[in-house]
C-alpha cells in the first residue's frame, strides 16, 4: 500500500511539471526508438541473408562435396568427375544416408554455340510462362512450355552475331548441342554482368524444352551428402575427404574440398549480429545523455520541493520513503518514456523494412531491451536525486 501510495505522489509531480517531463522523456523516447529500429531491422536483414545462403528448404542435414582438377579441361569432357565408385565409398560413411549428384540450377546455363566458325559461350534463360517482350517475331508463351516446343528467342547481340542484321533471325535455325531450335523472336539485349548483378540471358528457350534436350546434362564436379540427424557434420565431412583423398577414382588429379554451408552461414551471422550490435551501442549513446538529463530534472525536483519533504517528514515519512518516492518518479518517467520509444521504434523499423524490402525480426530480446534499458536508466540516475532529497534534514528544512 506504502508503495501506491508513493508512485500516485510520483505521478502527481510529474503531471505537474507536463512540459518538463515531456522534454526529459523525449530524449528517452528517441534513444529507446533508435535502438529497437537498429536492432529489428539488423535481425530481419540477417535472417533474410541467411535463408538466401541456405539452398535447402528441408530439415535434412546436407554437406557439398567438390572436387576441383588440376586441369580446367575435365571439366569440359565426358568424364564423371566425382564416379559410381566413389559414391559407393562415401555410402560406406556412418551417418550418411544417400548420396547425390546436385539438383541442376536452371537459374544459370550456359551453352556453347557456334557464331561464325568461333565458339561462344551463351547463358540461357528457361522459360516457364511468358518471356521478355520482342523487338521483332513473338515472344515465348506459356504454352510453348507446356508443350515443349522446340523454339528459343535471343537477343539482339547475338542475333547480330548469328546474321548481321537482328531482323534477319526470326525464323531461322541455331544449332546447340547438336539440336536445331527455331528462332521465333528476338528481344533487345540487357545490361552485362555487374558486381551487383548477374549476366541477362542471351538465349531463352521453354523450361521443358531444355529438360527434354539437356536432361543428360548434370554436374559431376560435387555431390551432395544427406546426413541422418544423430550424424555430426564436422566429422562426417572430415572422413568423406580422406576416404576420397586415399581411394577417390581421380584422387591423382585433383583436390577434394567440403562447402559447409552451415559454417559459412554461422559464420555471416555472427559478423552481421555483431556489426548490429555496435550500430545500437552507437545509438544507445543518445540513452546516457538522457539518462543525464533525467538526473538533472530529479535534482530541480528535489530543489523546488523542500517545502513538500519537510512536511511530508514532519507527518512521519521516513527516509526510505522518501528516497522510495523520488525514485518511483524517475523509473516512471522512463518506463513510459520506453514503452513509446519501442512503439516508435517499431514503426520506423516496418516503414524502413517496407521501403527497402527487407523484413523486420521482433522477438523477445527487444521488448526486453526496451523495459530493461529505460526502467534501469530511470534507476540509476535517479538514486542521487532521491539520496539527496532524503539526506534533507527536517530541522533544517524548517528554518
Amino acid at each position: 500500500m506504502k508503495l501506491y501510495v508513493n508512485w500516485r505522489s510520483s505521478l502527481g509531480s510529474i503531471f505537474k511539471n507536463k512540459k518538463r517531463s515531456a522534454l526529459t522523456m523525449f530524449g528517452i523516447v528517441i534513444g529507446i526508438a533508435a535502438v529497437i529500429a537498429i536492432l529489428s531491422i539488423g535481425r530481419g536483414f540477417e535472417k533474410d541473408t541467411i535463408e538466401s545462403l541456405t539452398p535447402n528448404e528441408s530439415e535434412e542435414i546436407e554437406i557439398n562435396l567438390q572436387f576441383a582438377p588440376d586441369d580446367p579441361a575435365l571439366y569440359y569432357s565426358n568424364m564423371d568427375l566425382i564416379q559410381s565408385s566413389d559414391f559407393s565409398l562415401l555410402e560406406t560413411i556412418d551417418g550418411v544416408e544417400k548420396v547425390s549428384y546436385p539438383k541442376t540450377d536452371l537459374e544459370y546455363i550456359y551453352q556453347d554455340i557456334n557464331v561464325r566458325g568461333k565458339t561462344r559461350n551463351k547463358r540461357i534463360g528457361a522459360i516457364t510462362s511468358n518471356g521478355k517482350s520482342v523487338q521483332s517475331g513473338r515472344k515465348l508463351t506459356s504454352y510453348d512450355n507446356q508443350v515443349g516446343n522446340k523454339v528459343i528467342t535471343i537477343d539482339a547481340d547475338t542475333a547480330k552475331d548469328l546474321f548481321s542484321h537482328a531482323n534477319s533471325a526470326v525464323g531461322r535455325g541455331l544449332e546447340i548441342n547438336g539440336e536445331v531450335y527455331t528462332i521465333v523472336g528476338v528481344y533487345p539485349t540487357g545490361a552485362g554482368m555487374t558486381m551487383f548483378s548477374a549476366e541477362e540471358a542471351s538465349i531463352e528457350m521453354p523450361k521443358k524444352t531444355y529438360e527434354k534436350f539437356f536432361q543428360n546434362v548434370q554436374e559431376t564436379s560435387a555431390v551432395v551428402l544427406t546426413l541422418d540427424s544423430a550424424a555430426k557434420p564436422s566429422q562426417v565431412t572430415d572422413k568423406a575427404v580422406k576416404l576420397l583423398e586415399k581411394n577417390g577414382a581421380l584422387r591423382d588429379q585433383g583436390t577434394y574440398s567440403v562447402s559447409d554451408m552451415a559454417m559459412m552461414t554461422d559464420g555471416i551471422s555472427s559478423v552481421l549480429n555483431t556489426i548490429t550490435l555496435f550500430i545500437s551501442a552507437v545509438a544507445g549513446i543518445s540513452l546516457f545523455i538522457a539518462g543525464v538529463g533525467v538526473m538533472n530534472m530529479m535534482y530541480i525536483s528535489v530543489s523546488e520541493r523542500t517545502k513538500e519533504i519537510g512536511i511530508r517528514r514532519a507527518l512521519g515519512a521516513t527516509r526510505g520513503a522518501i528516497r522510495t518516492q523520488f525514485l518511483l518518479e524517475g523509473v516512471t518517467l522512463t518506463l513510459v518514456g520506453g514503452f513509446i520509444g519501442y512503439l516508435l521504434g517499431m514503426i520506423v523499423a516496418y516503414a524502413i523494412g517496407s521501403a527497402m524490402d527487407i523484413s523486420v525480426s521482433v522477438d523477445f530480446f527487444t521488448v526486453a531491451l526496451a523495459v530493461g534499458v529505460s526502467g534501469g536508466i530511470g534507476l540509476i540516475f535517479s538514486v542521487m536525486p532521491a539520496s539527496e532529497a532524503a539526506k534533507k534534514d527536517l530541522i533544517d528544512i524548517l528554518r
